[in-house]
């Protein structure tokens, strides 16, 4: 399978993470392949933000001009903040922290990473079982072998996770979300997140002027949704949220339990096989960050390894990895803290506490909101 005599990487998954190292490595001059086990890419109907580490780590790829490309040319226009269910804005964003803030369609953003890649890199309906030393167990389409470098970017059950010792496995936060995107644009007076009892409701402007929206209810693990429940809960909040579920054509609005990893891995590297994305760090998306740790997971990971991109010797590989592990799991780790833990306070639903934190929002300088939420975007590349 191998035709070249370059630093050979098998990316399994075919998310952004993967997408991004895949294509930073094939830059760097390291010979590819990328096992996706979806027969073929569908649209996903749903948004996300994309931050100024995510555009650092872009343009350390060489990836951010395709992207820039499918974005709008600025900033969202209205005020982003938090609000309450009768509208009630209890906190606002100042203008220069999310001056950087982009939300994209997901679709948009794959197949501007898919862009960057030579024919023929993703083989799609290839399903890994799993890890062996350096060989990948393909089923029924054969083993992979002789890899250099193997990159576990298939998410939060991650299959290459699952041959590391001490795999943590997924935990669910108690709660999960309608993700979707308007069928036609709508106009908004503001953006942000909104505040009940127990539930949230977000929305951000696409490029297009359409709108990217998520709805979260409290709910045991295995409880799906009513059909008509999405409009029975928030049909009656704050204006533009009526319109914006009227906009939606329902059967594209997708739902998904919200899960993180157990716990935290001791590594996200062993030997020649390493980890990016939701199969090292998966995290609520209450800070936003999930796409853009990826992207910074891809630039840190590219950067080590270039230097064999043409001179691969595999004795190096695990030094180099090693570096990768003690590079991100710091950080990653602690942003993923973070966000399950916002997660949690977004998610109180007893009466007093909820009044609480809403007033709490209401009365904290907006600096320090400002602050908090410019801090996981503070990030630079390696040189």
């Amino acid at each position: 399978m191998w035709r070249t005599n370059s630093l050979r990487v098998a990316v399994v998954g075919a998310g952004i993470g993967g997408l991004a190292a895949a294509s930073g490595l094939q830059r760097a001059g390291a010979e590819v392949i990328v096992l996706e086990q979806a027969a073929r890419f569908l649209p996903r109907g749903s948004g996300l933000s994309l931050f100024s580490n995510g555009f650092a780590a872009l343009r350390s790829l060489g990836l951010e001009e395709p992207v820039r490309a499918v974005l709008a040319d600025g900033p969202p226009s209205v005020p982003i903040g938090t609000m309450r269910a009768d509208g009630t804005m209890l906190a606002a964003f100042a203008p220069a922290t999310v001056a950087d803030l982009r939300v994209i369609d997901r679709t948009d953003l794959h197949r501007a990473l898919l862009s960057g890649l030579a024919p023929d890199t993703v083989r799609p309906g290839i399903r890994v079982e799993g890890l062996s030393s350096a060989t990948l167990d393909l089923g029924p389409s054969g083993l992979l072998e002789d890899a250099h470098v193997i990159v576990g970017a298939d998410g939060i059950r991650s299959r290459v996770r699952g041959s590391h010792a001490g795999d943590p496995g997924a935990a669910y936060c108690g709660y999960g979300a309608w993700r979707g995107i308007t069928d036609t644009p709508v106009v908004l007076p503001d953006g942000g997140e909104t505040f009940g009892r127990g539930e949230r409701f977000g929305y951000m402007p696409l490029r297009d002027g359409r709108v990217y929206w998520f709805a979260v209810r409290p709910s045991p693990a295995d409880d799906l949704p009513e059909p008509g429940e999405l409009l029975e809960r928030y049909g009656a909040w704050h204006d533009p949220i009526p319109e914006i579920l009227a906009a939606t054509d329902p059967t594209r609005a997708g739902y998904q339990p919200i899960e993180r990893l157990a716990h935290p891995l001791r590594t996200y590297s062993r030997g020649q096989a390493t980890l990016v994305g939701d199969a090292a760090h998966a995290m609520p998306p209450t800070l936003g960050q999930g796409a853009n740790l990826a992207l910074e997971d891809a630039a840190v990971l590219v950067s080590l390894l270039r230097p064999l991109a043409h001179d691969p010797d595999p004795r190096e590989v695990p030094a180099r990895l090693s570096a990768y592990d003690k590079a991100r799991r710091p950080r990653t780790q602690r942003i993923a803290r973070q966000a399950h833990l916002l997660g949690a306070a977004g998610q109180w639903d007893s009466p007093g506490v909820a009044l609480a934190r809403d007033l709490a929002l209401r009365l904290a300088p907006d600096r320090l909101l400002d602050r908090a939420f410019r801090r996981p975007q503070r990030w630079s590349p390696p040189d």
